[in-house]
């Protein structure tokens, strides 16, 4: 991954941190726009559309997440996220009624 790519989920993280989604959000688009395969800002992207009531651009960045995550290197990583990320989707899936 870029340095430049890794420096926008930081700032992803940070604003997601403070609430502040609008900014995080665009942060993490950054970020995919500069590596299409960081999984890490598609993490973050879900999980800030989820807080902001986005379901459907949450549940698509984290069924993102589960597409990547075998992909990884790090088997560790790769199995945590998976798991995270569908257990993201279950529980907006849920949330309205479609599980």
């Amino acid at each position: 991954m870029s340095d430049v790519a890794e420096t926008y989920i930081d700032l992803g993280w940070e604003f997601h941190a403070k609430k502040q989604y609008d900014q995080a959000i665009e942060q993490f688009r950054k970020a995919i726009e500069m590596d299409g395969n960081a999984v890490d800002a598609y993490y973050g992207l879900g999980l800030s559309c989820k807080a902001k009531g986005e379901k459907e651009m949450a549940i698509q960045a984290f069924e993102k997440v589960l597409a990547m995550a075998p992909k990884l290197e790090d088997r560790a990583k790769a199995q945590i996220l998976s798991r995270l990320a569908q257990a993201q989707i279950e529980m907006l899936r849920g949330a309205d009624g479609e599980a």
